[in-house]
């Protein structure tokens, strides 16, 4: 009997662990469903955060590549992590060659001049605004650097263009005023000057008469120079070939340039423009015949047609001493000229024409030898363009 008992107290205590244990089951599976469940929701969320972080990610991307500024991004030791198309195109740089390079071996050239910041990459220049930031977390730990870059040399080619306007409309209605207050007794002196010269035909002092009538032509020939600077002429626009004026001045002025011993190389292309074939050819005869004055003697000289943004360009190098930078925006201004014959109106002159059509003339310093004056004209459009040059095609056949 005490077997019988003790066993069916054991029975009894077996079932009651056994239900304990399906009790402590049930809250188990529950919990673990509980868990997968709330596991679940995790990896949904997770997975919309890593969603939204890539988005978030490359609409980033999206707009540092968009910027027009020069964005390059630094770690901590300074070398690139990123660089946006900006940077690409004016550090002419690859940014999948460049990731991993250290900043300070780019080949760029920074100078700091008394203007602002110039940047020199593969031989060009720019003139920038330069900045670099550090890039730290909430602890103020540097994590990397940001470098900005501003292109501002089209910013500031307008404000010396424009500072020189305001100087050659001054100087204009100054020279206006000169030129009437000279010319009318300087018709007095030269027509008694041609008397006089009639009176002592076949003298001994017939030649005094005549250098006073060459020198009384030379004057009115400066004071019409400073009259059309004054009130330039009003050009007769027309579809242009660019190539054609610069032609016609280059074999005007061909014995000038073959007495200097200077050799002239061209390099052109059928580029049309809406001109004034006679005010071009004014235009690329000064400048040419000022890079020809700039070399003393034999050398090359190179004139190139070209295309930079929305303007045809024409380029004329020598191989002269150079522009000195602390002139070069005075050349410009007229009466002022580094010859000691020159009267300092050619340059002006070939300036006022450019202005009348639109355009504008550089001049800039070679690394090498020698200056560039580069004169650039508004484009017509490519359609127009098309058209006008079939018609001339037609007209050279016929």
């Amino acid at each position: 009997m005490e077997q019988v008992s003790k066993l069916n107290e054991a029975f009894h205590d077996f079932t009651q662990a056994s239900k304990s244990l399906e009790l402590y089951y049930e809250k188990l599976s529950t919990r673990v469903q509980y868990l997968t469940e709330e596991l679940e929701k995790k990896n949904f969320q997770l997975k919309n955060a890593v969603l939204e972080l890539g988005e978030s990610k490359d609409y980033l991307q999206t707009v540092l590549q968009s910027i027009g500024e020069v964005i390059i991004v630094l770690d901590q030791e300074k070398k690139i992590t990123m660089v946006n198309k900006a940077a690409e195109m004016l550090c002419r740089i690859d940014a999948r060659d460049v990731r991993g390079m250290l900043f300070s071996d780019l080949d760029i050239r920074l100078m700091n001049t008394s203007s602002g910041t110039v940047m020199t990459v593969q031989g060009k220049k720019s003139e920038i605004i330069f900045s670099q930031s550090e890039v730290t977390d909430p602890k103020g730990t540097i994590r990397g650097y940001v470098v900005l870059i501003k292109d501002i040399t089209r910013i500031k080619d307008l404000e010396r263009q424009n500072e020189r306007n305001q100087r050659l409309i001054s100087m204009g209605e100054m020279a206006a005023k000169i030129v009437h207050e000279i010319r009318s007794p300087l018709c007095s002196i030269e027509l008694f000057s041609n008397m006089l010269s009639k009176d002592l035909e076949g003298s001994k002092h017939s030649e005094m008469a005549n250098g006073i009538s060459s020198g009384i032509k030379s004057l009115n020939n400066i004071l019409t120079n400073m009259l059309f600077f004054a009130k330039p002429q009003k050009p007769s626009f027309n579809q242009v070939r660019l190539s054609d004026a610069l032609n016609d001045s280059i074999k005007i002025l061909a014995p000038l340039i073959e007495v200097r011993g200077i050799k002239i190389s061209t390099l052109i292309n059928e580029e049309i423009i809406h001109g004034d074939s006679e005010l071009l050819k004014q235009v690329f005869m000064n400048i040419i015949l000022n890079a020809c004055q700039a070399m003393v003697s034999e050398g090359s000289l190179e004139v190139v047609m070209g295309s930079e943004g929305g303007f045809a360009t024409v380029s004329v190098i020598d191989q002269g001493e150079g522009i000195e930078p602390d002139i070069i925006e005075k050349i410009f201004d007229p009466f002022f000229s580094t010859k000691d014959k020159g009267t300092g109106l050619g340059l002006a002159i070939a300036h006022k024409i450019m202005q009348s059509h639109g355009g504008f003339i550089k001049a800039y310093r070679n690394d090498d030898t020698g200056s560039t004056f580069c004169a650039s004209f508004p484009k017509i459009n490519k359609t127009e363009s098309e058209e006008i040059q079939e018609t001339l095609y037609e007209k050279a056949g016929k």
